[in-house]
């Protein structure tokens, strides 16, 4: 398993519709679809992150790299089974985690949100409990850790929103031990939390029993120049 995480900057609009000429139509498409020049920017960081990491791991060329989607739209690689892949993004953040075995990752960036109503509203009775039984200092991070592993716990199982978020519980306890909680019963995942500097919470959830502690930081600047020089190949 392995964890990176690009810190987002500005691009200018020549450079990045010149990058959007070297990856599939459909995700080109979606990035020019979007109003917000930053959430161009994370998708298409996303994009040319993951297809430096294949080329890094597999040794296939961008021009061979294809991805499917199963009925819920998370993408893999046919021809590569065994390699599995997530993909986040939020504020200035784009992280990916790779791994043998399904994987699942989330990153939120802390904002000041209603907590407690969104809390009721897709949050169980035990993980509300777990949020407000805090300080009111510490609640908001409470709250995002827990919808950061619901999330990843969601991604991790490749069925999207299909899976309501009342459905499962996520049950930390007095050892910090995580753990997902089905119609009474713990299940099989594991988790690690994250705090990426101190506005961000992030999630990865595995059935691997070790998820590292180290992420790798990777400069944009030197992804893109990276991602330039492989795409030639």
């Amino acid at each position: 398993m392995k964890i990176y995480a690009v810190k987002t900057l500005e691009i200018s609009e020549e450079k990045l519709k010149k990058i959007c000429l070297s990856i599939d139509s459909e995700k080109r498409c979606k990035i020019e679809k979007f109003i917000n020049k930053k959430d161009k920017v994370r998708t298409l960081i996303g994009e040319i992150l993951i297809r430096t990491i294949i080329f890094q791991e597999l040794s296939v060329r961008n021009k061979h790299i294809t991805f499917e989607k199963n009925e819920y739209g998370k993408p893999y690689m046919k021809e590569h089974p065994e390699f599995n892949f997530n993909i986040s993004h939020s504020g200035d953040f784009v992280v990916c985690a790779i791994d043998n075995k399904p994987i699942g990752i989330d990153i939120e960036k802390v904002k000041h949100i209603e907590y407690k109503e969104i809390a009721k509203n897709f949050f169980s009775v035990r993980e509300l409990d777990y949020i407000v039984k805090e300080d009111l200092n510490s609640q908001l991070n409470k709250f995002y850790e827990i919808w950061t592993l619901k999330e990843s716990y969601i991604k991790y199982c490749g069925q999207g929103l299909s899976i309501p978020l009342k459905s499962f519980s996520i049950d930390i306890d007095q050892y910090e031990n995580i753990k997902v909680i089905i119609d009474k019963e713990h299940k099989e995942p594991v988790f690690k939390r994250f705090d990426i500097g101190s506005e961000y919470k992030m999630a990865v959830c595995s059935v691997n029993k070790e998820i590292s502690y180290n992420i790798v930081m990777i400069d944009q600047n030197s992804l893109i120049n990276n991602y330039s020089r492989f795409e030639l190949k």
